[in-house]
């Protein structure tokens, strides 16, 4: 094998630190690093498997708030109210300018934290509550090319 400091070849190479970076290296080469001390591992070594954490059958569980329809003209409307531009409002919640005004005219849905960084600001309610339809087993069923084309009648 060969020292991959030097390059010579050596019947016994060492497991050494230098600069942080784990190198196999020979007897002459040791002395430029820190020596990696292993320790010695049981004959058969137990392999522990990790076990995947429990899957929520419910995602949807703490979903219970939407942003309510319009919400872009709602924001524009109360920031103009409150006499503010889209730079002000930004600098208040922490975005862009740009970003402000994507949000106004709805093509980026803000997350969670910031719509209530502007409810806080603008003093203004955006999030109503939804009530969540279960569907029980059995009741939802497949749509089928038939139901397509009663549908277009």
């Amino acid at each position: 094998m060969r020292c991959e400091v030097c390059g010579r070849e050596s019947s016994k190479l060492y497991r050494v630190i230098i600069e942080g970076v784990e190198m196999l290296v020979c007897s002459e080469c040791k002395k430029f690093g820190r020596e990696v001390v292993q320790k010695k591992s049981a004959k058969h070594p137990v392999i522990k498997k990790k076990t995947p954490a429990p899957y929520s059958k419910d995602v949807f569980q703490n979903m219970d708030k939407d942003l309510l329809p319009g919400w872009g003209e709602i924001i524009r409307k109360a920031r103009e109210n409150a006499g503010m531009s889209r730079q002000e409002l930004g600098a208040k919640i922490g975005e862009k300018t740009g970003t402000v005004a994507k949000i106004e005219n709805e093509e980026l849905r803000p997350p969670d934290a910031t719509v209530r960084k502007i409810e806080k600001v603008l003093k203004i309610k955006l999030f109503q509550e939804i009530k969540g339809g279960v569907v029980k087993k059995g009741e939802a069923k497949p749509l089928t090319l038939g139901d397509l084309l009663r549908k277009n009648e």
